[in-house]
Parts: structure tokens; C-alpha cells; sequence
């Protein structure tokens, strides 16, 4: 077991009505709030409303940003970046899935950067101080919510890049498992697609950490169970609830205890789908996991055989959990093949293109253009 350190700063209210402890915490941070959002689907379903009248209570001025896109773009974070000296914000209040939040990160970190955002995004400068952050979360996913990451995407130069930094851990963060009873049933698979391939990247690390093992194991088991449930009846509190808060354990540390900090291997590949095709995050996750545990196969096959053990039921072995994974994608609409997202093998040598250009590879599975080459054979 290697060393660690526990801090995770950013508290968590989590359960039914807990936006209405949002005025109280945004006046502890200032007056003047930039509320970020996506696309409208929280004017639509009034969680937008619900924040408004939050800090209306409150006395916090706030303008709207919106239109942030499934795949990120900095473009947008430069913008909101203008908009929020403009109005002299002292903080950020973020309305959504991990589009918006990890934004929101960029957003805040880059409003004392007198550069690009991408600077920060793409890891050439450290940021040195960000406004305050606080998220409402809408989607059961990244986990960013509880976290130091963002991932922003620079179309132009075909990357998608994660940055993190202290400074943008979100200062508190609400979740209310009602707020996610109107994602649709895709984005709702996405994100469990997600919520486990973040589980899968630190745990397949060859280091041993066995309550860090144990518990990703839970945490998949009960993903294929609540996976199911919740998109046979989305409105099922519990179901939605017990999916967001895997979604958030998944990724805030809780799996890192003892190890190195994951592999990332299939993100990085991942990122290269997303920014070529846009295509969503989790979609494209599903898509490569069964083929990178099928390539590294010899090299993670004890891992498979306790993950089935443990999620799947004694005797079953590394074969059984690639492909009762596989079956659980299909069965709740989350793909497995590269056709799935109307991708062909005539995009090979672009996509390797992208992944030789970018040098994606994991932090203990390495690759290479022959790699990428026998994974997307496995993806066809």
C-alpha cells in the first residue's frame, strides 16, 4: 500500500430539499454569482428556478451563462471568463452534470489569469487562486461535484485534456436525487457507464490496496444493480439516489487510498473519441472497456477474477465479468461497439492519428500505435 493523504474539502449536501440551504452558503461567499448552465433543460424543469429563488433570498445578484456543451469547449470558458469580470463576480454557481461543473472549475480558476483558460486547461500554467464554487448537480456521473478535476476540450488543436488543481475543489456541493428524475434514459446510462469506468481506472492499478479494492468492487456490483432500476422506473428515489452517490465515491478519493492514483489509460483514448466525433463521455467509455480488458487480459487477470467474484458470485472468473460487463452496457443502452456511435474502420487512421499526436497511454498499461491499432480491432 502506498502513502496517502485524505482531504477532500468540498461539503456535501446530499437528499431531498437541500437547495434550500444554497442562499445561506452563497452569501457566505459574496453578493455577485454568475450561474452557469447548459443547454436550458434546468429552465425547463425548474431547478433553475429553484436556485433563482435562492439567492433572491439571499440578496446575491447573479447573471446567466448557458449553453455549455456535453463535450466542453474552452471557447465558452473564455467567454463566461469575460462575462464574469464584467459583472465583478466573487463566485460561480454551476447547474448540471459534469459539463457545467468541470467548466465552472475552469471558469473560476481562469478569472485571475490574465491568458488563455487553455493555459490552464492544457497544464502549461498553475492557476494561483479561483473564485469560490458552488454546484447543483443534475447528473449522476463524474463525480466532479466532489473533486479537484475538470476536463475542457480545445477542438482546433484535437485535444481533450483534464487539468486539477486545489483551488477549484466546488466549496459545497448539492444533491438532490429528484433534481435527476428528468435525465433522459441515454444520459442517465452514460453516466453509469461513467461512474464505472472511473472505478475501473484505479482499481485495475497493480497496486494493493484491499478496502480500496473491496470497495470498487461494491461500487460496480451495486451499479449494475441500481443501473437497471433506475431506468425501468426513473422516478424511483432511491434508485436515483443510490446511483448519485456511487457516482460521487467513485471518484473523490475514496478509491485512491493506498494507490498511485489510477491508470487513465482508457480516458486518454477516450478523450480522442470525444473530441473527433463528439461523442458522449460514458458512451465512449462503454465502448472501450471491454476491448482494453481483452487486450491487457494476461496483465489484469487476477483483478478480473476477484471483480467477478465479488460483483458476479463465487466461481466465476475474468471471461464471465468481460462479458456479463459487456451484457450490462446492452442492457441499458450504453454502446459496446464503435458502430453503435456510427463509427466505421475508415476512421482508423484519423483516430490513431489523434492518439499517436496527443501520446495517450496509461500510467501503468502502456500504449502505442500497435495498441491502439488491436484495442479498435476489438472495438469494430
Amino acid at each position: 500500500m502506498k502513502n496517502f493523504i485524505v482531504n477532500n474539502p468540498t461539503k456535501l449536501l446530499f437528499g431531498k430539499g437541500v437547495i434550500s440551504k444554497l442562499g445561506t452558503h452563497s452569501q457566505q461567499l459574496g453578493s455577485k454569482a454568475v450561474v452557469m448552465i447548459g443547454k436550458g433543460s434546468v429552465k425547463t424543469n425548474g431547478i433553475l428556478d429553484a436556485v433563482v429563488k435562492q439567492l433572491e433570498s439571499a440578496g446575491t445578484e447573479y447573471i446567466l451563462f448557458e449553453g455549455i456543451k456535453s463535450n466542453p469547449i474552452y471557447e465558452d470558458v473564455d467567454a463566461c471568463i469575460g462575462l464574469a469580470r464584467e459583472f465583478h463576480a466573487d463566485q460561480i454557481i454551476a447547474i448540471g452534470g459534469g459539463s457545467v461543473i468541470d467548466s465552472a472549475k475552469a471558469v473560476a480558476a481562469g478569472f485571475y489569469y490574465d491568458g488563455p483558460v487553455w493555459d490552464i486547461c492544457s497544464s502549461q500554467v498553475r492557476a494561483t487562486k479561483a473564485l469560490p464554487i458552488l454546484c447543483v448537480l443534475t447528473l449522476a456521473a463524474t463525480g466532479t461535484e466532489m473533486n479537484m478535476f475538470s476536463v475542457i476540450q480545445n477542438v482546433e488543436t484535437g485535444q481533450k485534456l483534464g487539468w486539477g488543481s486545489d483551488l477549484v475543489y466546488p466549496r459545497v456541493s448539492f444533491l438532490d436525487p429528484e433534481f435527476t428524475y428528468s435525465v433522459p434514459k441515454t444520459y442517465t446510462s452514460y453516466g453509469v457507464s461513467d461512474l464505472i469506468a472511473h472505478t475501473f481506472e484505479q482499481y485495475f492499478e497493480p497496486t494493493s490496496s484491499p478496502l480500496s479494492d473491496h470497495l470498487a468492487t461494491d461500487i460496480v456490483k451495486l451499479a449494475f444493480q441500481y443501473g437497471k432500476e433506475v431506468l425501468v422506473n426513473p422516478t424511483d428515489y432511491d434508485s436515483r439516489a443510490n446511483i448519485l452517490w456511487l457516482s460521487t465515491v467513485a471518484l473523490n478519493g475514496s478509491l485512491s487510498a493506498g494507490k498511485s492514483g489510477g491508470d487513465w489509460g482508457v480516458h486518454a483514448f477516450e478523450h480522442s473519441l470525444s473530441v473527433l466525433f463528439d461523442i458522449p463521455h460514458g458512451a465512449g467509455l462503454s465502448i472501450l472497456y471491454p476491448a482494453w480488458m481483452k487486450h491487457y487480459f494476461s496483465e489484469i487477470e487476477s483483478k478480473l477474477d476477484f471483480m467477478a467474484e465479488r460483483v458476479l458470485g463465487e466461481g466465476k472468473k475474468a471471461n464471465d465479468f468481460i462479458s456479463a460487463y459487456e451484457e450490462f452496457c446492452k442492457s441499458i443502452g450504453s454502446p459496446i461497439r464503435l458502430s453503435e456511435s456510427n463509427i466505421t474502420s475508415a476512421e482508423e487512421e484519423k483516430i490513431v492519428e489523434n492518439l499517436v499526436a496527443n501520446k495517450v497511454t496509461g500510467a501503468f498499461f502502456q500504449q502505442n500505435e500497435e495498441s491502439y491499432r488491436k484495442m479498435l480491432n476489438l472495438m469494430y
